[in-house]
Parts: C-alpha cells; structure tokens; sequence
C-alpha cells in the first residue's frame, strides 16, 4: 500500500476508512479505500514509546479506537515529516480530546489551543499521567534524547 502526501489529502479534507496500525499515543496508520496514510494527531502530544507513561499512552489510544475500526480523519495540515495532521473519529468521539481528558496526551499548545481546557481538567484531577510527579512533556524529552 502506497503512503500519501498531503496532496492527496488536501483533495478531500476527510478521510474514511479504518485504523489500520497504532503507531504510539498520538500517531497511526490509516486505511482509506486501497490508500495507508501516516496520521499524527492535531493538538496532542502523547509521550514517547520510551518515556514514562508512553506504553500506556499507545494502549489507550489503541482501546479508544482499536485496530480495524471505522473512523474518519478530518485532516488539518501536514507536519515537517509529511505525515497528515488529523483529527481522529471513531464511534462519534474526538479521540484527539480522549486522549487529553483521560491525561494520555499534553494539548499541544505550539500548535493549537483546542484541547488545553481538557488537559486542565485532567490534571486538575490527576488522571492519568497527571498522577505523576512533574510528568516531561514529549517535546522535552525528546531534546534530551
């Protein structure tokens, strides 16, 4: 199956199909019609596969939208790895912002100011990776790596 640029996207806006792989907490592998597109998630920032938090992070998205399941991406942009930059839709649900309610994800404030309500709640409450003490956003772990 052949990988796709925003070219493609752009022609259409929305995507339907099917998850076709977890990648980690906030990107996949979609399915739409004989076409697999890389997805990273809008406005999240899940923790990395070897962070603290990150293998839970790719369960839950996994749970939230398990693997051959119908959804639809409403593409935004394109990231600097030409992956698709999308919402994610599965059974009626925002899984961007289920991810951050139930303290999976960071709102990605660099890039979007949607889901930062939904991490106050999160960490208000001390959900998910919001249980931990001082919890490393994704973006600096990475430049410590």
């Amino acid at each position: 199956m052949l990988e796709n640029t925003l070219t493609n996207y752009l022609k259409t806006q929305e995507l339907q199909g099917r998850v076709e792989k977890i990648i980690d907490g906030d990107t996949l592998r979609f399915l739409s019609g004989k076409e697999s597109y890389i997805i990273r998630l809008y406005g999240i920032d899940a923790p990395e596969k070897k962070q603290s938090y990150g293998k839970e992070a790719t369960l839950a998205l996994n749970k939230m939208c398990p693997i051959n399941t119908e959804a639809k991406i409403i593409v935004k942009d394109e990231d600097k790895y030409k992956r698709a930059i999308g919402i994610l839709e599965c059974n009626a649900r925002d899984i961007n912002a289920e991810m951050v309610k139930n303290g999976f994800a960071w709102a990605y404030r660099e890039y979007s100011s949607d889901y930062v309500e939904y991490e106050l709640m999160a960490k208000s409450k001390k959900v998910g990776l919001w249980n931990a003490n001082n919890p490393i956003k994704p973006s600096e772990f990475r430049r410590m790596q």
